[in-house]
């Protein structure tokens, strides 16, 4: 199981890096990428245009209070989720569910209050 904790720390550390190339790599060409805010599915190439554009919307942006839990078939994660904007600042916290087969990320689930961010950062 520390393999997927490995792997969970790879991935997010080029998703905090802005690396949307190793993201690329770790997705899988049929990803889905399900938020709860919205009820929707973000596939690859929507996804990762999100992720890159995260330096353009926000001054600061990190993720804080990182826990993390293998499962047989992806990881559980934790995190707090600190971003800036026009001298505002917001802490959220967030949950993901990463499906993993074969070495490559098939399905996320993002669990956060994006209203709570958005409102914050207004």
């Amino acid at each position: 199981m520390s393999d997927m904790l490995d792997f969970a720390d790879r991935f997010f550390g080029a998703v905090s890096s802005g690396d949307i190339e190793t993201v690329r790599g770790i997705y899988r060409d049929d990803v889905q990428v399900w938020h709860n805010w919205d009820d929707r599915v973000q596939d690859k190439e929507e996804n990762l245009s999100v992720l890159a554009s995260i330096p353009q919307r926000y001054d600061s942006f990190e993720y804080l209070d990182v826990r993390r839990t293998p499962l047989t078939d992806g990881f559980l994660r934790q995190h707090t989720i600190a971003a800036s904007r026009n001298g505002k600042s917001a802490r959220v916290p967030a949950i993901l569910r990463v499906y993993v087969d074969g070495g490559r990320v098939y399905r996320i689930e993002e669990y956060f209050d994006r209203g709570q961010l958005e409102s914050a950062l207004a």
